[in-house]
């Protein structure tokens, strides 16, 4: 029986090489680079013989810019019937072109705890001034101001799965009181509170920081809108580390100009790259980042440790724990 062909960047091959070993008697890697395919061994590998059943797109590939590239590699040949990709979502267009060529697509939670981190270290970069206090060193002013605990606070959190749980963990300990919101409410003892997304109106007052991390979906796209955001607390701050589209971003602007929200922390937008002309860029209520919010140094890592536990499921005729629904 022959070997089913994994299609792996070269760049990435190394580092999992070793544990790859074990699913010797399977499989065949084949590397790829912008220069062609090869072999572990360097030889080079003919167009005719390149018929991969199995595809990973890593990290290294998307900070290397050949995404597009390594897609249209796995693609071309017509044989492919399972990728493992890096990402939590699967809204990115090349993502879109391997489910809608039928194929079985697996996302990653490695993004996750990085997710958290982000999240956390974003609020408190907010709520304890740290720009401001910034400003005071370079000025060398001699300020001395107190400033606001988390301590207390409370989280909603939008679209309580994995990336919620991470972030309740490292929250918790901080005296935050956790509510999360699911499509339907379920217990999980990972939060102080669940509720529905129906119910979502009926906390919102309460809650001192939203964090939307639920996917994209026609359900979700808008649903951060003026009406959701008008029964928030004034004071409260919302952060987006879900997708653009979720939030309204003409109906946020329109809420920190109005002083109905006190700030906005954004990792996604409606386009990518956000556009030089965008009022995002400048508003004083508003924090942003380059949808960086999962590229944690640790991200890779667990991404390895993701694939190598997908590839033995598949291989085994397993259930995939991240399989993507077309």
């Amino acid at each position: 029986m022959s070997k089913r062909q994994l299609l792996i960047p070269a760049a990435s091959f190394e580092r999992v090489e070793q544990r790859l070993s074990v699913f010797s008697s399977e499989i065949d890697a084949i590397l790829w680079s912008s220069n062609g395919l090869t072999a572990p061994d360097g030889s080079s590998i003919e167009p005719s013989e390149f018929k991969p059943e199995i595809g990973w797109i890593p990290i290294d590939v998307l900070f290397s810019g050949e995404f597009l590239a390594f897609v249209d590699s796995l693609l071309e040949p017509g044989s492919l019937k399972w990728v493992q990709s890096c990402l939590a979502g699967a809204d990115a267009p090349p993502l879109q072109r391997i489910l809608n060529s039928g194929i079985r697509l697996s996302n990653s939670d490695s993004p996750n705890a990085g997710v958290a981190e982000y999240v956390m270290s974003a609020i408190l970069n907010v709520v304890h001034e740290w720009p401001k206090r910034r400003d005071a060193q370079w000025n060398k002013e001699w300020v001395q101001e107190g400033w606001s605990e988390i301590n207390k606070q409370t989280w909603l959190i939008i679209g309580f799965g994995s990336i919620g749980g991470e972030l309740a963990k490292r929250a918790r300990p901080f005296g935050v009181h956790i509510i999360g919101a699911r499509r339907t409410q379920v217990s999980d003892e990972r939060a102080d509170q669940m509720v529905s997304m129906e119910e979502v109106f009926e906390v919102l007052p309460s809650a001192d920081v939203v964090i939307i991390a639920c996917p994209l979906t026609n359900e979700t796209k808008g649903l951060v809108d003026r009406n959701f955001l008008s029964h928030m607390n004034r004071n409260s701050l919302l952060v987006n580390v879900a997708r653009g589209p979720v939030v309204n971003t003409s109906d946020l602007l329109h809420m920190l100009d109005s002083k109905e929200l006190a700030g906005a922390i954004l990792d996604v937008f409606d386009v990518e790259p956000l556009e030089t002309a965008s009022p995002l860029w400048d508003h004083e209520k508003i924090t942003l980042t380059s949808h960086i919010a999962g590229a944690g140094s640790g991200i890779t890592m667990r991404g390895d440790d993701v694939f190598i536990e997908q590839l033995g499921a598949y291989l085994a005729g397993r259930k995939l724990r991240l399989e993507i629904s077309a």
